[in-house]
């Protein structure tokens, strides 16, 4: 598998873990919202059981790593590139760090034109 495909693939498995994430968490919260009429009081602990399920935790872990590794790559494939000049290996590291999501789209775009990745 090629460095590009590993960093598609780990940038994809972020896009649809952070979906996923959203999806459950914003579920868990308006379920709760809006069952509040059924119970007498607001349980908080409730609250907490249905924030902190594994539904929602298990794609919040999913996006944490798989976001943290294609910046990573993307940072590597940058310092490591011959056709990169050291200020714009600069740009694209501060990048990665600040906006991760935006800088992977425009480097997926990039990335093969400019020969950052073989």
């Amino acid at each position: 598998m090629s460095r590009y495909n590993i960093f598609l693939l780990l940038f994809i498995l972020s896009v649809v873990a952070a979906v996923v994430f959203m999806v459950t968490y914003l579920n868990a919260i308006f379920g709760f919202v809006f069952h509040i009429d059924d119970h007498s009081g607001a349980d908080p602990f409730e609250l907490l059981a249905n924030i902190f399920s594994p539904a929602v935790l298990i794609p919040g872990l999913v996006l944490g790593i798989s976001s943290l590794a294609y910046r990573i790559l993307g940072i590597v494939y940058v310092a490591k590139s011959k056709t990169v000049s050291d200020g714009e290996k600069a740009l694209w590291i501060v990048g990665f760090i600040i906006m991760g999501f935006i800088t992977g789209i425009v480097f997926l775009v990039m990335a093969k034109g400019r020969k950052f990745v073989e």
